[in-house]
């Protein structure tokens, strides 16, 4: 009733909440309605998830050991800037991922989350092999791809043309026009890394330094 309701404020919290939180008393029965209230496929958005963080885990020792050490400046740079540049772009993917994940599409969502993880970890090796105790090994702007000779840019720009994929075709999908960009380029692993990875790179290095 509504007066039971009003001396009980978990009685004014909805199903969804009580089974994640457990406020419906035992954590065995809140586990069992929470796996019965979490769509099932999301589950391969979660592990993306945790693969992130895992990986940060990871990375964040490699600046602060290589000083313990005595290693040169530029591998503690190197060190440093693998997981600062992953902490610099959690706001954006992990958002971008999950909204993906519940408007668009989870499978989708898992797959793209899948191959931003792979470039992730690409990062500090390629700038192990390429850039070395030089630094991060940029290109000039050129036309060719993301420039001539192997670089980061081959690398980050995947990411970003995946992040704002997955933030565009959420907006398009909720927008009243209800676009399913997912149906409209048809191998959005391919498109999102690629496509909109190469137009974000003319975008960035192309247009920008103009406005300067």
């Amino acid at each position: 009733s509504k007066a039971s309701a009003a001396r009980n404020p978990r009685a004014r919290v909805g199903g969804p909440v009580v089974a994640l939180f457990g406020l419906g008393g035992g954590a065995a029965p809140a586990a069992a309605a929470a796996a019965a209230v979490v769509p099932p496929e999301l589950s391969g958005v979660a592990m993306v998830t945790a693969g992130y963080v895992i990986m940060a885990m990871n990375f964040m020792p490699l600046g602060p050991t290589a000083g313990m050490v005595g290693a040169p400046a530029g591998q503690a740079t190197w060190g440093n800037r693998t997981f600062l540049n992953m902490m610099e772009h959690a706001p954006t993917i992990l958002p971008a991922l999950w909204v993906f994940a519940v408007f668009v599409s989870a499978s989708v969502a898992t797959t793209l989350g899948s191959i931003y993880l792979a470039l992730r970890l690409c990062y500090p090796i390629i700038w192990a092999l390429v850039g070395g105790s030089k630094g991060a090994p940029m290109q000039p702007y050129t036309w060719f791809l993301f420039g001539k000779g192997m670089n980061l840019f081959y690398i980050t720009f995947p990411q970003y043309g995946i992040v704002f994929y997955m933030a565009l075709a959420t907006l398009l999908k909720l927008s009243p026009l209800a676009i399913d960009l997912n149906a409209l380029v048809g191998m959005p692993a391919i498109v999102a890394p690629l496509g909109f990875g190469l137009f974000l790179y003319h975008f960035a290095l192309g247009c920008f330094p103009l406005l300067h």
